[in-house]
């Protein structure tokens, strides 16, 4: 009797023929006596595409949607088909008795392993092997308790049943969509997905948010007191209707208070202190830490997810892909081995944090590390009992991340003092508050990362937005305050007024848009569907990463730097598309709800899918409800070439307001215009078609002048470019009295010559 492995990847096979004592080092399997060893490289079989039940269904027409298939057809998958013939024909041989499915622990590796099985015709008995981690322990201890696969059934419906409802909602109402859009002069594919278009919804909406978004200017009041113990300030501050008001809507208001009270002294009305204990961060996710990572490091999600499964096949660190925070009982058991790994390992800083738990030992993790009952899947992301030796680049900066925060779950609280002075003039009051560290506990170990300070960043051409600048304010926490009290005199020894405006929310980083994914079911009012969300949100730890590069293949957003931004493309979609509950993350709360509750045997497979196939119906009803009368798709009209890169430039409509845009793949020119294709707004200087930015500030789209350029004191007048003739801009250089020349149309700088200057 032979057994035959499959694992999900070459090096995920190999860990496990390496645990098992089977030796060699096949290109596509490793036999030892009865024991074979395979895998898969990802996904070996997909799902037929419409065409693959019917021929006629490669042309995209409203009404040949939806496409229900009787059955669900799939093929090896082209890239990978040589493997897939061999897993294949292992699995059929006729020595082969009993194969084991030890592709990654969760629901997407079991559709891995069910939808080869099922390909290829094997019928023999499954066993399914089941571990967080690819250490030779973990291994053995894995394989010595497997499952009946039948165990797993509940697992393999909700697997299937994720799939192939994806496949009818993306398939049909996608289809759908782009006829529509189409026929209203949209170009291209407008692909729908169940996570995907909720997710894109929400960078849109921030985007709306911030377009819409009007400035309001204000002023704060800041006192400086002096007193024998120090200095300190303080801000105005009175209470209205029982809520604290610290600003004034007018520049005069604040300057008549600190006429008001200039000259008289103040007095300490109150000294209150409080200490206050921060417990240790939970552990990590996948999500948590890929939201710290771009903090930290700016990495994407897809690139720490890269990264952290190759530690994990390095056997450095626990199963990446997980959504757990908690550790089991059994894991704690498991800790002082982890611990001594980090003492033995390359993070000599962490040293004497490990000595210092030495000395105190035994320290046990409490409830809120230790939770059996928090674990689905896999326990939180934690190093292994294998030292770091030779770590450096991204993998040592991620594994330092996960070690510090593991080994900080061991250590006491962080303590910090907080004062609140309210100091009284007349009687108008001032708050001052301050924070002391007392003790800094676990934050020694895994400090929280500062937030990075704003950068400001000039526009340099037309694809720049001059986005309104932000007036900071000073630091309101003043650190240590003097040692004054209740009912002392100090002076009041300036007064000033600070101008301020309200800002529009922040562009959304990967980290941000990770956050609102996983919580994006947090304003759900149905209880189980809330509770379905608050565990997956919008896609799942180990989807987020591919559904943000999918946003961004798809060219409905656009990363820059570390912010992600809808393109136009994407905000016209998401405005476009009538079905409100494919873009609410409603309808993927709804189906985990039920796929959790498939995984657990509690609902069946049958039902689900009908209710998908009704829902499906609907949604593509309320597409072609917003189709156009006309058959035909209305082509856009070409109103002449694009004055950046030549393509045509087409008049577009949206709510009755027109606008020109460029029809190349790269170009973002665009800029609105009347009905006949003329530009609202003309160039002062060559009198081409001008755009406004988000900020209010006007652009030419021809030679990338800005409209209000203000002549810098000593700058030269500005020349042609000697290339194409266009004038050219004058910047200044970071040497003060010292400017260079940029050409936005040929992306020219050059020096400004001294005679010149």
């Amino acid at each position: 009797m032979i057994r035959l492995i499959i694992a999900e990847k070459p090096s995920m096979g190999r860990a496990i023929a390496a645990a098992l004592g089977l030796q060699g080092s096949g290109r596509s399997f490793i036999q030892g006596g009865n024991t074979i060893v395979t895998w898969c490289v990802g996904h070996l079989v997909e799902a037929l595409g419409p065409e693959g039940y019917d021929p006629n269904l490669k042309q995209w027409r409203l009404d040949t949607v939806p496409i229900f298939p009787p059955e669900f057809r799939y093929a090896p998958s082209a890239q990978t088909k040589d493997q897939y013939d061999v897993v294949a024909n292992l699995m059929t041989r006729e020595d082969v008795l009993e194969v084991v499915n030890a592709t990654d622990a969760g629901r997407e590796g079991e559709l891995i392993f069910d939808l080869v099985y099922r390909l290829a015709g094997c019928t023999k008995p499954v066993l399914r092997f089941w571990t967080s981690s690819l250490t030779d322990d973990a291994i053995r201890e894995a394989y010595g308790r497997m499952k009946p696969g039948e165990a797993y059934l509940g697992l393999r419906d909700a697997a299937r049943s994720r799939q192939e409802s994806d496949w009818l909602v993306g398939i049909n109402c996608t289809r759908a969509q782009t006829i529509v859009m189409q026929r209203s002069g949209g170009e291209g594919v407008y692909s729908i997905g169940r996570v995907q278009t909720p997710t894109l919804a929400i960078l849109v909406n921030r985007e709306l948010e911030i377009t819409n978004f009007v400035p309001r200017d204000f002023w704060t009041l800041w006192a400086l007191f002096g007193a024998p113990e120090g200095s300190y300030k303080g801000k105005w501050f009175t209470r209205l209707e029982g809520k604290e008001q610290d600003r004034f809507d007018t520049q005069e208001d604040a300057r008549a208070m600190a006429a008001k009270l200039a000259g008289l002294p103040g007095q300490i009305a109150s000294v209150t202190g409080k200490t206050e204990k921060k417990r240790p961060e939970l552990l990590y996710d996948l999500t948590a830490l890929q939201k710290e990572a771009n903090k930290r490091f700016g990495f994407t999600a897809e690139h720490t997810l890269e990264v952290a499964q190759t530690l994990y096949e390095s056997k450095l660190i626990s199963y990446p892909r997980t959504n757990s925070r908690h550790l089991t009982e059994a894991d704690a058991v498991k800790a002082p081995g982890w611990i001594k790994a980090l003492a033995q390992g390359q993070l000599v800083d962490l040293r004497p944090f490990v000595e210092d738990l030495r000395a105190r030992w035994p320290v046990k993790l409490d409830k809120r590390f230790v939770d059996d009952k928090e674990v689905e899947d896999h326990s939180a992301l934690v190093p292994t009992e294998n030292p770091a030796k030779n770590l450096s680049g991204d993998g040592l900066k991620l594994y330092e991340l996960i070690a510090r925060r593991f080994l900080a779950a061991f250590f006491p609280e962080r303590v910090e003092a907080k004062t609140t002075l309210i100091t009284k003039i007349a009687k108008e009051t001032f708050k001052t508050t301050g924070t002391v560290v007392k003790e800094l506990g676990w934050s020694a170990v895994d400090p929280p990362h500062g937030r990075p300070k704003k950068e400001t960043k000039k526009a340099k051409d037309a694809d720049s937005e001059a986005e309104e600048p932000e007036t900071e304010e000073p630091d309101e926490d003043a650190g240590t305050l003097p040692l004054v009290v209740k009912g002392q005199e100090v002076d009041t020894r300036e007064l000033v007024p600070k101008a301020g405006k309200t800002s529009p929310p922040k562009r959304m980083t990967e980290g941000d848009l990770l956050a609102a994914m996983q919580g994006a079911g947090r304003e759900l009012d149905d209880g189980e569907l809330k509770g379905a969300m608050k565990d997956c949100g919008l896609g799942t730890p180990a989807t987020r990463a591919s559904i943000i590069e999918t946003l961004l293949k798809r060219l409905y957003a656009a990363r820059k730097r570390n912010i992600l931004q809808p393109t136009d493309k994407g905000i016209e979609l998401i405005r476009g598309l009538r079905a409100e509950s494919l873009k609410s993350p409603q309808l993927t709360g709804e189906w985990e709800a039920r796929l959790e509750r498939m995984r657990r045997c509690e609902t069946p497979r049958e039902a689900f899918m009908g209710d998908v196939k009704t829902f499906v119906s609907d949604l593509v009803g309320q597409i072609k409800a917003a189709a156009p009368a006309t058959s035909k798709r209305v082509f856009v009209p070409v109103i002449g070439p694009c004055p950046a890169c030549g393509a045509e430039l087409r008049l577009r409509d949206w709510e009755g307001k027109h606008y020109a845009k460029c029809s190349g793949a790269e170009c973002r020119v665009s800029f609105d215009c009347d009905d006949k294709g003329q530009p609202a707004i003309l160039c002062r200087f060559c009198q081409g078609p001008a755009r406004t930015t988000k900020s209010g500030a006007q652009v030419c789209m021809a030679c990338n002048r800005w409209q209000e350029e203000k002549k810098l004191e000593g700058s030269p007048e500005p020349p042609p470019c000697a290339t194409c003739g266009q004038p050219m801009r004058v910047i200044p250089s970071t040497r003060k009295g010292q400017f260079f020349l940029r050409c936005g149309g040929c992306d020219i700088t050059q020096p400004v010559e001294t005679s010149q200057a």
